[in-house]
């Protein structure tokens, strides 16, 4: 399931409003459509191109996430 029109434009114009406003609408969408987020056992199933967060299940990753330096 993909997000409508509208709903995109609700996380369109969300983004615009700052990080409270997105989280706001992002709650309110995955309570509209929750088949429109993944979640712990979708993300099992997808391979990522870059290896994700460590906090971020997945079936597997092609390449590895080079180091950062944070300064």
């Amino acid at each position: 399931m993909k997000l409508n029109h509208s709903q995109k434009r609700a996380l369109i114009k969300a983004s615009k409003s700052g990080i409270e406003h997105i989280e706001t609408t992002v709650r309110k969408l995955k309570e509209e459509c929750p088949d429109a987020f993944h979640n712990d056992s979708t993300l099992l199933k997808r391979r990522f191109h870059h290896r994700p967060n460590v906090e971020t299940p997945c079936y597997g990753y092609v390449v590895d996430r080079p180091l950062t330096n944070a300064s």
